[in-house]
């Protein structure tokens, strides 16, 4: 099978199961994809981030793809509600769905429904990116037809070195391998170095880390994922969040107009501390009726 078909074929099995099957279960479309393809999530979490130039995985293309069918039924469908397209593509509730899109977009679903602001077709662009050959295809098609030359063989070996061995993920790869070009210096040796530095990079790096995991028990933040989200959300860095803005992102709460409008509902005082007036079902409550 061809990588345009395996392609197309794993595309297709992910936009049967957003958009025809509502399903968005990461590990039952990866085994979806397996069953047909014959290739893994590892597989294509090499595949996509070598033609996309990036460090694009299978899930992040799901959840993108994801993203893309639920703002064209936001776009399309004005009679549809937030809450039933929130639904009807696996989001566990609006207030995900509306973080979703305002992560993308910077705008919330409401702006985007009156803006008519459309977002980038991922399975286009993906497509597009496979019609441009990179060195590393190039080099494959070699090896499958046995007509390596010498370079490319030394290219090849310390290509498979460089993932194998020093951790390397393919885009970065790739990127050194045209920095080395550029600079003409030989790929392994500059992948070497690149090996070095990150090494020394990392010892540099412990304290800090140590310091985010502190960090993130003090303030209740679940997982990386979660801090992350947090820090895009309000735009700033790990160390400049607030409590306050760590629990009102938790409950659902996107602003403090927001939640003075809840409180003004719910007739109660926001204050930290325990018990909190509000609870995320509270929140949610809230949405159903007035969004």
């Amino acid at each position: 099978m061809s990588k345009n078909s395996v392609l197309d074929t794993a595309l297709s099995i992910i936009d049967k199961c957003i958009h025809d099957e509502h399903n968005v279960n990461y590990e039952e479309i990866g085994r979806n994809i397996y069953a047909e393809t014959g290739y893994c999530t590892q597989d294509y979490n090499k595949f996509l981030s070598v033609i996309s130039s990036s460090s694009l995985t299978l899930r992040d293309y799901i959840r993108k793809r994801r993203l893309y069918f639920a703002v064209y039924d936001l776009m399309n469908y004005p009679e549809k509600s937030l809450a039933d397209i929130a639904q009807d593509y696996g989001y566990s509730e609006q207030s995900a769905f509306t973080r979703a899109v305002k992560r993308e977009c910077s705008k919330t679903p409401a702006e985007l429904r009156k803006s008519r602001q459309e977002i980038p077709d991922s399975r286009e662009n993906l497509e597009s990116c496979l019609s441009n050959n990179s060195r590393l295809d190039s080099i494959f098609e070699k090896l499958e037809s046995n007509n390596l030359s010498t370079t490319d063989l030394h290219y090849f070996e310390a290509f498979i070195h460089a993932t194998d061995e020093l951790g390397f993920d393919i885009s970065t790869c790739c990127l050194i391998s045209e920095l080395s070009e550029k600079l003409s210096i030989p790929f392994g040796c500059l992948l070497e170095r690149c090996f070095e530095m990150a090494i020394e990079y990392n010892q540099d790096d412990k304290y800090q880390t140590y310091e985010i995991f502190e960090f993130m028990m003090e303030m209740q933040i679940e997982d990386e994922d979660e801090l992350e989200e947090l820090c895009q959300h309000y735009n700033c860095k790990w160390y400049e969040l607030t409590f306050t803005q760590v629990k009102l992102y938790q409950l659902g709460i996107d602003s403090d107009k927001e939640l003075k409008k809840i409180c003004n509902y719910y007739n109660c005082q926001w204050s930290l501390g325990e018990p909190y007036p509000l609870t995320r079902q509270m929140v949610l409550d809230y949405h159903k009726r007035y969004e």
